[in-house]
């Protein structure tokens, strides 16, 4: 059984690691983390497990194998770091630090003491990822040039999110989510090129960015398009994929479930055509057929036959059985990299 100890009785830690730990056969909850003592004691009530104010006297009395750290994102460098330097290894929530260098300083502390580290990105595991990343293994509409991925909510956020120094905002919580995603869909080896960003905050009470639109163009000159706005009720397909041959798109399908619909095209049932450099158009045409009278065909695929995957699975074989790391480090220091760049050149436009 890998021992594990959770630091932080927020939203994340409370409602989804704690019941996740101590539902998985191969993982033991054996302390708890938190500033209120409160929490504490509902996590001594309902799970029977040893609650302490202090990580690093947790750490010594409870003797974890691995910590999963669910604090505010300005508090992640010096826990990391602090629990691989008690020789423990680190699971860590997004995003992996405040800024670019926290992450470095994090990278080095793993480095420097043999421990290891994985940084929770949810979304991969997802059943719309599990079920686009089949989709696209398909090659239905063939080489894809664009993904677009959208996220709105109209949310008053009052919390820490809201502020900045404790590395809220949208660009840190859900940009780590997306960004992540969409590279994670559209191959590992795609990496960022250039990168535009702008930012508003319109409906949060703090300093902190709410409505995020970034661009970025890989090396192999796909466009991913994130669009996140927690300032609205409009609403717009989760997903758009844009290839040679046709487009899938996040919709209800003809049965009335949530999948993605793929509009495509068979280029050997495309009929031949050739350039023509007459400035005279035949017919004062302007295309030789019509979108509607190519030969589209239609295939659906539904959310619901996909499954979530279980990350503790992948956590148990990393940091138990020696497998490699479903997500590794440089990943998330390339993600990284890209919210610190788009951070970097854009204002928060209030």
């Amino acid at each position: 059984m890998l021992r594990t100890a959770v630091i932080g009785l927020g939203r994340i830690g409370w409602s989804y690691h704690v019941p996740q730990i101590v539902a998985h056969e191969k993982l033991s909850l054996c302390a708890v983390v938190d500033t209120s003592t409160d929490r504490l004691a509902e996590a001594k009530e309902k799970y029977g497990v040893e609650g302490y104010t202090d990580m690093m006297e947790m750490i010594s009395a409870a003797k974890p194998n691995l910590v999963v750290i669910c604090t505010p994102t300005h508090l992640h460098a010096a826990q990391s770091i602090a629990a691989m330097e008690a020789g423990v290894d680190v699971f860590l929530d997004k995003p992996m630090a405040k800024d670019l260098s926290e992450c470095h300083a994090i990278q080095e502390a793993m480095e420097r003491t043999g421990r290891k580290l994985m940084v929770y990105q949810p979304h991969r595991v997802m059943p719309e990822t599990v079920a686009l990343k089949a989709v696209l293994a398909e090659n239905l509409i063939g080489d894809v040039y664009m993904y677009k991925r959208y996220v709105s909510n109209y949310v008053r956020r009052n919390d820490w999110q809201a502020m900045l120094k404790y590395g809220g905002g949208m660009l840190n919580n859900y940009g780590a989510h997306y960004i992540d995603q969409a590279l994670y869909l559209l191959g590992s080896d795609e990496e960022a090129e250039n990168i535009h960003c702008i930012r508003y905050r319109m409906a949060s009470l703090g300093d902190a960015d709410d409505v995020v639109k970034i661009v970025i163009e890989t090396k192999s000159r796909k466009t991913i398009d994130v669009d996140i706005n927690q300032a609205t009720k409009a609403s717009l397909p989760l997903f758009v994929v844009y290839g040679r041959y046709g487009n899938i798109i996040h919709t209800r399908l003809s049965d009335g479930r949530p999948g993605f619909k793929v509009d495509y095209l068979q280029p050997e049932e495309l009929k031949k055509i050739s350039l023509s450099e007459d400035l005279a158009a035949a017919g004062r045409k302007y295309a030789p057929d019509a979108a509607a009278e190519l030969p589209w065909k239609v295939k659906e695929f539904a959310v619901a036959d996909f499954s979530k995957v279980n990350f503790y699975d992948y956590c148990y074989e990393y940091f138990s059985q020696g497998k490699e790391s479903f997500i590794p480090v440089e990943q998330t220091i390339h993600l990284m990299s890209i919210i610190d760049t788009c951070r970097n050149q854009s204002d928060i436009f209030a």
